[in-house]
């Protein structure tokens, strides 16, 4: 393994261990896209799985109404589809009934 592996896997470990519950690749995608497009946060399309017994439906009332998200609810969580910011979905993970995050990140339209 090279040198700069290394080091990117270290980097990846170090956001892990800061949010755990959230997918690394997709925190990293959007990190790259807020910095080279800074004007316009990315488009993410999200996924919010939540841990067996939560009331999904309270979850999407609650993040609707502080948010104003158009989302669909599944059995088991959420899809969200809007321009999001990494902060915004560390806020979203800290959320004790989330089990992961994921989801995939666009360019925004500008």
């Amino acid at each position: 393994m090279s040198q700069i592996e290394a080091q990117y896997n270290e980097f990846t470990n170090l956001i892990t261990q800061t949010i755990s519950n959230v997918d690394v690749d997709l925190l990293i995608k959007i990190m790259y896209l807020e910095r080279k497009l800074p004007d316009a946060p990315p488009m993410v399309e999200l996924t919010i799985d939540y841990n067996p017994g939560t009331n999904i439906k309270n979850k999407s009332e609650a993040i609707r109404a502080k948010y104003g998200f158009p989302m669909n609810v599944g059995e088991h969580g959420l899809t969200l589809v809007n321009q999001m910011s990494v902060s915004l979905i560390e806020e979203l993970s800290k959320d004790r009934d989330v089990k992961f995050i994921s989801g995939k990140a666009t360019p925004a339209s500008y």
